[in-house]
């Protein structure tokens, strides 16, 4: 535990210096807010100049209306503002997140922001936002924005949830305390997606790079926040380690590019087909992570670029040294 610790946070550094205070700008309550009485092209020109790079991102590609400049989104967009089962979710998302009550989530991503223009220095750090996309997305983002969904953290109890077409095993997901671990995770899939790879092994290690970096980002936070997982999950990956490495290596998976096998092993999902009972999903994913830890200590002159750039996973493999006991 107290490696594990001192592994957490070093990649800690003085960020005090870094040009980034950014605020984070409630979207959703000034879009409902002004579409009380209805939204036309005035009100839709005083939204834009608020939210220029959000806007058309939130209307055409969350909620797909289409342009914010055709006048005929109006009639569609003020049906959906002004509909009861919508407002009633957007006054339970005000009631639960009030207007300020985000403070230490703001706090924690725009120190974990810092932390990566420290080690990433050429990168164009977003805009801070919050929205609802009603069930569609946990986070938006692009080049200059970052914007959290707050219908998906409403609780994994919230009573519109099974009336959505979200699978029930999802809404463990929808807690309050993935907030920014989610939108770091986003984030960093955004800088890096290009390098996925198509092979099981390479989406392994590719997830396994985004969790170890959203680790020496979050030092403070627990690793199981970064796979969306609870307690009981983590600790059942930490049990079947082995099993689950040996499973993969017996069954020749590493190199598998079959879409359906290497979705199996890193997408959601309720359990694990022929795994033992109690079985958590994304395995793939948090046995990257441990390759990858395994090669960042066991080559300590590798910095976080490095690893970053470092595309060839069968490399990275034989470098971590990784080999849990059978």
């Amino acid at each position: 535990m107290l490696f594990s610790a001192c592994d957490n946070k070093r990649w800690e550094q003085d960020v005090t210096g870094i040009d980034y205070e950014p605020e984070l700008k409630r979207f959703e309550l000034d879009f409902f807010e002004k579409g009380k009485e209805g939204i036309d092209k005035t009100k839709m020109d005083e939204i834009e100049k608020e939210y220029p790079s959000l806007l058309p991102l939130y209307l055409n590609g969350v909620l797909n209306f289409g342009s914010y400049r055709d006048n005929g989104i109006f009639p569609s967009l003020n049906e959906f503002i002004s509909n009861k089962d919508i407002q009633q979710v957007f006054n339970d998302v005000k009631s639960a997140y009030p207007d300020g009550s985000l403070a230490i989530e703001k706090a924690e991503i725009e120190k974990a922001l810092k932390l990566f223009k420290y080690y990433f220095p050429r990168s164009e750090l977003p805009k801070l936002y919050t929205l609802m996309s009603m069930f569609s997305y946990n986070v938006v983002v692009d080049q200059k924005v970052l914007a959290v969904s707050l219908d998906m953290y409403l609780g994994g109890d919230y009573k519109y949830y099974p009336s959505t077409s979200i699978p029930k095993y999802r809404f463990k997901n929808f807690e309050q305390e993935f907030i920014v671990s989610d939108a770091i995770k986003a984030f960093l899939i955004s800088e890096f997606d290009r390098e996925a790879g198509m092979n099981l092994l390479e989406q392994m290690i590719f997830y396994g790079k985004i969790a170890y970096m959203q680790q020496a980002l979050l030092p403070e936070f627990e690793d199981r926040l970064f796979f969306n997982y609870d307690e009981a999950e983590f600790e059942w990956c930490d049990k079947n380690e082995s099993e689950i490495w040996f499973h993969l290596v017996d069954m020749e998976l590493l190199y598998t590019t079959e879409s359906e096998k290497v979705r199996k092993y890193i997408d959601d999902a309720p359990f694990i087909p022929g795994f033992p009972e109690g079985s958590t999903a994304k395995v793939g994913k948090w046995l990257g992570f441990q390759i990858v830890k395994s090669f960042m200590n066991n080559n300590k002159e590798v910095g976080l670029t490095d690893l970053m750039a470092n595309q060839d996973a069968n490399k990275i493999l034989l470098k971590s040294k990784y080999k849990p006991k059978r």
